[in-house]
C-alpha cells in the first residue's frame, strides 16, 4: 500500500488528480498550503494525496514522471508505506504488494550507497568476523560477519542505474562496492596478522556451482526488492555469502601464505568465480527488474544531485 502526497504549483493539482485517475486510481484530495523558503516569498501551492495499491502506486508515480506538465523544480513527491488503509477500495485490491515504484527502489539504493563511518566500520569488523572464522572454521562466526554486510543493495544500484539513465546512483554503488571489496581484503589481512596457518576453511563452490547460485540469489534479490513482502535481508545474506568470502580469503593468504592443498588453478577459478558471481548477480537481477518493469526509464526526470 501507499500514501503518496504531491506538491504542485498553483492550479496545477487538477491535473495530477487526473493523471492519478487515467491508472485506475478512484479518488485523489486536493488542498492548497502555503509553502515558506528560506530565501524568498511564501508560496501557494496544491497538494494532492492519494491512497491506493503498491502496483497502482507505481503506474502513477510513473505516468506522473513522464507528464508534459511535470518536472522536478516545482514539483515534490512523497511516498509512505502504511501499515493499514480503511477505506471503500477492496483490501484484496489495494493490499496487492507487487510492484513497487522506481522512485522507492531508486532512493532505497541511494541510501546503502553512501560512504560513511557506520559503512566503513561496519565492512571492516564484518571481514575481521569473517576471517576468524574462515581461519578457525567457525560457521557460526562466520554467519554473523555476513550479516553485518550490505553487498547487496550495492550491486543492485549498478545495474539499477545504468537501465534508468541514473549514472551518478550506478557510479557510487560501484564506487562504494570497490571500498567494501578493499575492506573486506584488509580485514583479512588484519587478522591473519595475528593468526597462524593452516586456514581451515575450504568449502568453495566450483565456477558453474557458484554461477548458477548467483543467477538465482540475482533473480531472488530482484524480487525482493521489487515486493513489499520481499525479505530482503535474507537474500543479502545468500549474496553476501557468496561473493564476501573470497577477498577475505585473499586477504589472509597475503598474510598466511596459500594453503599447500590449494592448487594454483583453484586459486585463479576463485579470483574468476567472484568476478563472474558479481557481473551474473547485476545482470540477473536487472533483467528481473526489467522484465516486471520495475526499472522505469521515467527516472531519467529526476535529479541524482
Amino acid at each position: 500500500m501507499r500514501l503518496i502526497k504531491v506538491s504542485a504549483p498553483q492550479g496545477k493539482g487538477a491535473d495530477v488528480a487526473q493523471t492519478a485517475f487515467s491508472v485506475g486510481i478512484k479518488q485523489a484530495s486536493i488542498y492548497q498550503v502555503e509553502s515558506h523558503s528560506a530565501d524568498g516569498e511564501p508560496q501557494i501551492k496544491d497538494s494532492v494525496d492519494v491512497e491506493t495499491s503498491t502496483p497502482k502506486g507505481k503506474r502513477f508515480i510513473d505516468a506522473l514522471l513522464e507528464a508534459d506538465y511535470y518536472n522536478s523544480e516545482d514539483y515534490s513527491i512523497a511516498v509512505r508505506q502504511p501499515r493499514a488503509v480503511i477505506s471503500g477500495e477492496s483490501l484484496r485490491e489495494l493490499t496487492k504488494p507487487l510492484v513497487e515504484p522506481a522512485t522507492n527502489i531508486f532512493q532505497e539504493l541511494w541510501q546503502f550507497s553512501h560512504i560513511t563511518v557506520g559503512f566503513i566500520g561496519r565492512h571492516f569488523i564484518a571481514a575481521c568476523l569473517l576471517a576468524y572464522g574462515l581461519i578457525h572454521q567457525q560457521t557460526l562466526i562466520i554467519l554473523a560477519g555476513l550479516l553485518f554486510l550490505t553487498l547487496l543493495p550495492l550491486l543492485l544500484g549498478v545495474g539499477f542505474g545504468l537501465w534508468t539513465r541514473q549514472p551518478k546512483l550506478a557510479f557510487q554503488s560501484l564506487l562504494a562496492f570497490v571500498v567494501a571489496v578493499i575492506l573486506l581484503v584488509l580485514g583479512g589481512v588484519a587478522i591473519a596478522l595475528v593468526s597462524k596457518p593452516p586456514i581451515k576453511y575450504d568449502e568453495f563452490n566450483t565456477l558453474l556451482v557458484g554461477w548458477l547460485i548467483s543467477l538465482a540469489v540475482g533473480v531472488a534479490a530482484g524480487l525482493a526488492n521489487i515486493d513489499d513482502v520481499g525479505r530482503r535481508e535474507l537474500i543479502g545474506l545468500a549474496a553476501t555469502a557468496q561473493i564476501a568470502i573470497i577477498p577475505v580469503w585473499f586477504g589472509i593468504c597475503f598474510v598466511l601464505g596459500f594453503p599447500t592443498t590449494t592448487a594454483e588453478s583453484e586459486i585463479t577459478n576463485r579470483a574468476l568465480g567472484f568476478f563472474l558471481n558479481v557481473l551474473t548477480l547485476v545482470a540477473a537481477s536487472l533483467l528481473t527488474y526489467i522484465l516486471l518493469g520495475a526499472a522505469s526509464r521515467s527516472l531519467g526526470n529526476v535529479k541524482s544531485e
